[in-house]
């Protein structure tokens, strides 16, 4: 690789070894033989040197990232690169200990730290999948949904003709809240490789929570035929099977951020002015955990005798959750104003689920969704006061699980109430902001352990003994 330069020989004025006579064509060539020999075998040498102190930043590069020495890592690899920017092999660990310390640092919830070192490492190595799927990640996590789409879509063209990718980048675009470009992301997949299993689910469970139930039902038979071991497809067949016969009965009305599907037995007029309280609704959620979906959301309104043929549900049971909202309404009589209490809970579900993907304790999201709909404290404490004024609480562990199971109406009356309490007493102690943070931490996937202590800077148990500690 090593080069002569003429430009840097110094030659008599007016000469040059092209201009020198023919009768010193021995010594033009001399010339020449001198330079060959002298210059290259220099350039040599001296590139040598370059690429061997280079070898060795590299080495030494890799044995600190081993040691988990990050920095010193980084110093070691980009020296390497900087003495050899040809050479692949530092390069490419340059690369990689970025990502590694991306990774790290995304264990330890450090996510927009996290983001630098992937972007850095994109940049070493912008055709690693990998690398770019855990910037995605982390982009998604911080809800940075701008460059998230960004990201989305550029690794759409990096491999244009790669399916599992495409899913994958499907699903984060509905975590993005985009189920447009999702379903437009699937269908190209399923366009050109017709047979895979895995996006003919991903598009059921997305019709599915989008209310299109035909389509949902065409995409998840077809999953079938495909592999007709696939337990979710089957769970959400038997779904299907129970919820369109009933639901393919009902209209449909639309908010700016609500879709309303109702039974005939009420009046467009009163499916109008519930679609307007759930839009109060969306307001007053948003300022309570700062979030607005982009998407709409999918509401159910039943008589209160058909939600149970839809779902399991206990009698005492006043609305569900499950990606969708699902209200009884207790008479043909009810008006729309009589539900308000319900919307609000029922929605702040829909926002804590947003907020964590899924990834919150029940007792959590009980307690959130009854200050939104301003459930009295003081009545929570009477059912939990016992005849000494002693609240009388339930571990952390039995208030994890679906109050669905309770075994009658006292005994969930016991755990809505000690959510309330528990949630109103972490609200007391930091505020609003501190509850968003914890929602956004279990939302990045951390343990509620692991949240607790970012926010609270204690164990959740050391923490709530607070609670009792005030009566």
């Amino acid at each position: 690789m090593s080069k002569t330069h003429w430009s840097g020989q110094t030659f008599p004025r007016g000469t040059s070894p092209a201009s020198l006579p023919d009768s010193g064509g021995r010594q033009r060539r001399a010339w020449f033989l001198i330079l060959l020999l002298v210059v290259r075998p220099w350039g040599n040498l001296v590139w040598a040197g370059l690429e061997d102190e280079a070898r060795i930043q590299n080495r030494e590069g890799v044995r600190l990232a081993q040691q988990g020495d990050w920095q010193g890592a980084l110093l070691a690899l980009e020296a390497a690169c900087r003495l050899n920017p040809f050479d692949d092999t530092a390069l490419a660990n340059l690369a990689c200990t970025h990502n590694n310390i991306g990774v790290f640092l995304v264990k330890e919830h450090r996510h927009r730290e996290a983001i630098r070192h992937f972007r850095a490492a994109a940049a070493q190595k912008p055709e690693d999948i990998q690398i770019r799927l855990n910037l995605l990640a982390a982009l998604v996590a911080i809800r940075d949904l701008e460059a998230a789409d960004r990201e989305a879509r550029s690794l759409l063209v990096i491999r244009p003709d790669d399916p599992d990718l495409h899913l994958q980048v499907a699903s984060a675009m509905q975590k993005m809240e985009d189920d447009e470009a999702a379903a437009a992301v699937l269908e190209k997949v399923l366009e050109a490789h017709p047979r895979h299993g895995g996006a003919r689910l991903e598009m059921a469970r997305l019709q599915y929570r989008r209310g299109n139930l035909a389509e949902a039902r065409f995409q998840v038979t077809r999953a079938l035929e495909i592999d007709s071991r696939r337990t979710e497809a089957r769970d959400l067949l038997a779904r299907l099977d129970r919820e369109e016969p009933l639901e393919s009965t009902f209209d449909q009305e639309t908010s700016v951020h609500f879709a309303l599907t109702y039974q005939t037995v009420f009046s467009r007029e009163w499916a109008r002015d519930l679609l307007d309280l759930f839009e109060e609704a969306f307001e007053r959620g948003g300022e309570f955990l700062g979030v607005r979906p982009a998407q709409r959301v999918q509401v159910i309104v039943y008589a209160a005798r058909d939600l149970h043929k839809a779902r399991s549900l206990p009698e005492w049971a006043g609305g569900v959750y499950d990606g969708k909202i699902r209200l009884p309404v207790p008479t043909l009589t009810t008006t729309p104003d009589q539900m308000t209490a319900a919307i609000a809970h029922e929605y702040c579900h829909h926002l804590v689920f947003v907020l964590t993907h899924g990834n919150c304790p029940t007792w959590l999201n009980e307690g959130l969704a009854q200050i939104m709909e301003g459930v009295d404290l003081r009545r929570a404490e009477r059912i939990l006061t016992d005849e000494e004024g002693t609240l009388r609480l339930r571990s952390l562990d039995e208030l994890a699980g679906p109050f669905s199971a309770a075994r009658d109406r006292e005994a969930a009356e016991r755990l809505y109430a000690q959510s309330l309490l528990m949630v109103h007493f972490l609200l007391r102690e930091k505020g609003l902001p501190a509850m968003r943070d914890l929602l956004g931490h279990l939302g990045r996937q951390c343990t509620l352990e692991e949240a607790v202590r970012l926010v609270y800077e204690e164990p959740l148990v050391v923490l709530l003994e607070g609670l009792t500690a005030g009566t």
